[in-house]
């Protein structure tokens, strides 16, 4: 079914990731692999179940108008899935280089996209730059839902902002602000949630993290003084 799968585009912890063609149309051809270190039992459930849970979330988003890649075809036996490839850049291969109105857009459009997918009870589980994509024609696309889940519990979608903000830190720690008025303007027009609790779990997650670093830099202090 798929021709030409020479060109690996990424090999994940999990995944192989190829861009292959289907009837002359470019796809992304997605194969969990085995892990040797797995339980052999262990291991077929769970790439069945990661399979099926990541080509439910991208139907499930695609049906409700969200810009993600259509998933084209699923092989569960193989743990293989065939998805829509988009033409575009990552949004952490052009953040650097964007104006602040442009960066407002993009910002306020992720946002958006967000938003809508926790209001569907879906989280991403890895929800980075990397994972955002600016398409030619400029729309922002959500892609590799690889981590992705159900859950009606708002310490998910807070963990999806958190990396997002974390991710966008790393890269510009000066636009974080720009970055995050216009994303959190998305996300609170686009979420049917409480979006305040969203914010509130949001500031224990970053209050948990700060906590766990200085313990981290603590811990490294008293090393150097251990003989």
């Amino acid at each position: 079914m798929v021709n030409d799968l020479s060109n690996i585009l990424d090999f994940g912890a999990e995944s192989l990731v190829y861009v292959g063609s289907v009837f002359n149309m470019k796809v992304i051809v997605k194969h969990r692999i085995s892990k040797p270190y797995r339980d052999a039992y262990y291991d077929k459930l769970f790439r069945e179940s990661r399979t099926r849970i990541e080509a439910r979330v991208l139907l499930d988003l695609s049906m409700n108008g969200l810009n993600v890649p259509k998933l084209i075809a699923v092989d569960l036996d193989n743990n293989v899935l065939i998805i829509e490839y988009i033409d575009g850049v990552r949004m952490d291969q052009i953040i650097e280089k964007l104006s602040d109105d442009k960066l407002r857009k993009y910002s306020y459009d992720i946002g958006y996209q967000v938003g809508r997918m926790h209001s569907l009870s879906i989280y991403h589980g890895d929800l980075t730059l990397a994972n955002i994509m600016v398409s030619r024609n400029d729309k922002i696309y959500i892609i590799d839902f690889g981590l992705a889940g159900y859950s009606r519990d708002v310490e998910e979608y807070a963990i999806d902002v958190h990396l997002l903000k974390r991710s966008v830190e790393a890269l510009v720690p000066s636009r974080i602000m720009v970055f995050m008025d216009s994303f959190l303007k998305g996300y609170a027009e686009s979420y049917s949630g409480d979006y305040k609790l969203v914010l509130k779990r949001l500031r224990e997650v970053e209050l948990r993290g700060r906590y766990v670093e200085a313990r981290i830099r603590r811990g490294l202090r008293r090393d150097r003084y251990v003989e």
